[in-house]
């Protein structure tokens, strides 16, 4: 009697919720069975508590609607039911039913005793003429509690059988229900499935449209004529992302340049104010697709595609360069720009490089034919010179071999300082032993000779300079102060040596007549250029009435 009522106290806490806390079609079948039960018995008062597995607090539905008189026993006979529940499972576990759940043999009874259900009744103050019917049964997954107050006439076995039918009879309202909401569940799983098996497949079919025309376009890139690769390069971006204007530039021999467009220009200006070139230079993508605004028009004016192309694009960098796209159809795809970008930059970077092999081929040609007619000039001038001054020289001394000894000595001699002359001038310019600046400062003795002052101004890490780069600061400034001695009629010459960590700089600037169109600047200088040139440096002639300026750019790479 203790157990049942030692938990009399938490009735107004534990109360289970009234049954208009669930109003659902599930809910109402149950208050239907309660309804049932309560006519049948002439019952004053039926309730029924439930919770299926997984739920969270018990559902309790009264009967008849609207008579809560005899709520307070029964709400404290279903508390010590759940109580005798929880004592049942704690000392030795409920079974789990092996057969059909809601069958009449998988559900298992738990009772209160008369003289339990009495106390109670008497507690609660339930009159003489009538009596508390109370029972919890369980499937082993779910479980009902039913309490009812009846006539005192009624005979203890039909209570006991009819609380057995109703709970049955909430046993399968609550399979049912679990049915339907498995029913349900899968209903709309299955639907679910539906749309993501179409979407499934239709993003499939995308993606192999995807790949089947990036497949295309590695195929047309590779059989695009050289002359056009760029422009297909161009096309294939665009067309393949649904943008319908394109600029494609790429990084070649030292300068970012564009090499296609959609509008067949190539005269544009990449300078700092260009996406392009910030793509490039920074790796980013540089996108504009909102329209402009009163608050963007600043910010819109410091490209210059934003004028070139009056609207949104974006420009997408490669290892050799970039593309910027633009297009007013909102269904341009930077993304699938991007992908095709990506997989075609490597042919971008073969062709950059084929070009590139190809410009020094062409230079080296240039190079090897330049180089033999400079030899075939310089005999010729060797010819001459010999024709002309020792020729002459030995016809004078054949003559003095007849006249004065001393008078032959005197030629004899002339021929043979005419002979070292050239012998040095014919000796390539070599540093020999001697620093860069002792080599220089050496050939001032020619200059000496000629009336011309000269002066040699040497800054920067000169220890720092390779051998190799030191030659060709001293063939670049013997060659200039040749043609100093031959043309320029200068009073001095100024020699500029600046050495760098990247580079050497060597400027020889004279004030003499300056260097006529039609002179040129030699065939000396000319092969210095093109030396320079295979070397990745650089060779610059300015000359004007007051004096001419040479200046070579040396990588320290060279």
């Amino acid at each position: 009697m203790n157990d049942v009522l030692k938990y009399r106290d938490r009735l107004a806490i534990d109360a289970p919720r009234p049954a208009a806390a669930r109003r659902s079609s599930f809910a109402d079948r149950i208050v239907a069975i309660a309804e049932l039960g309560a006519a049948t018995l002439a019952a004053e008062r039926c309730a029924i508590a439930f919770r299926s597995s997984g739920a969270g607090a018990d559902d309790v539905v009264y009967a008849p609607d609207g008579d809560s008189r005899w709520d307070g026993p029964i709400n404290a006979i279903l508390v010590a039911l759940e109580n005798r529940i929880g004592d049942a499972v704690a000392a030795r576990g409920m079974k789990r039913a092996r057969r059909a759940p809601g069958s009449a043999e998988s559900i298992a009874k738990i009772a209160l005793s008369a003289d339990e259900i009495d106390a109670i009744a008497r507690l609660d103050k339930i009159s003489e003429g009538h009596q508390a019917a109370a029972a919890a049964f369980t499937d082993g997954t779910s479980a009902v509690r039913i309490a009812m107050v009846v006539r005192a006439d009624r005979a203890r076995a039909e209570l006991d059988a009819s609380l057995g039918l109703i709970a049955r009879a909430v046993f399968g309202e609550m399979t049912l229900a679990a049915v339907r909401a498995s029913l349900e569940f899968w209903r709309t799983h299955g639907a679910e499935s539906g749309r993501q098996a179409v979407d499934a497949k239709r993003e499939l079919g995308q993606e192999r449209a995807a790949t089947h025309y990036l497949d295309e376009a590695v195929a047309a890139a590779r059989r695009a004529h050289p002359n056009e690769r760029f422009g297909r390069f161009g096309q294939l971006v665009a067309g393949g992302a649904g943008f319908d204007q394109w600029v494609v530039a790429v990084a070649d021999s030292g300068s970012f340049l564009v090499a296609a467009s959609s509008s067949g220009q190539k005269q544009f200006d990449l300078g700092e104010a260009s996406a392009l070139a910030e793509s490039f230079r920074r790796r980013i993508v540089i996108a504009r697709w909102r329209d402009r605004d009163e608050g963007g028009v600043e910010r819109a004016g410091q490209y210059f595609e934003d004028k070139m192309f009056g609207g949104p694009y974006v420009c997408i960098p490669f290892e050799s360069g970039a593309v910027a796209l633009a297009s007013r159809d909102a269904r341009a795809s930077a993304a699938r720009a991007e992908a095709i970008v990506e997989r075609l930059a490597p042919f971008a970077a073969s062709w950059v490089l084929e070009r590139e092999a190809a410009r020094r081929s062409r230079l080296v040609r240039q190079l090897a034919l330049r180089m033999f007619s400079a030899i075939d000039d310089e005999r010729a001038r060797i010819a001459r010179d010999l024709h002309d001054d020792q020729a002459q020289l030995l016809a004078a001394a054949k003559i003095a071999l007849d006249g004065p000894r001393e008078a032959a000595r005197s030629i004899f001699k002339q021929v043979e300082e005419e002979l070292r002359r050239k012998t040095r001038e014919l000796r390539p310019a070599s540093l020999g032993n001697a620093s860069l600046d002792q080599a220089i400062e050496r050939e001032f003795e020619r200059l000496k000779h000629a009336g011309v002052k000269a002066k040699l101004t040497h800054s920067g890490a000169a220890e720092r300079v390779s051998r190799p780069v030191q030659q060709l600061c001293f063939q670049v400034s013997r060659e200039a102060l040749s043609n100093v001695i031959k043309h320029a009629r200068a009073k001095s010459v100024q020699i500029t040596i600046e050495s760098g960590e990247a580079a050497v700089r060597v400027s020889v600037a004279d004030d003499g007549r300056g260097v006529s169109a039609n002179q040129g600047e030699g065939i000396g200088l000319a092969g210095v250029r093109e030396r320079l040139e295979l070397m990745g440096g650089r060779l610059t002639l300015e000359s004007h009435a007051g004096g001419t300026t040479v200046v070579a750019e040396i990588p320290g790479s060279a």
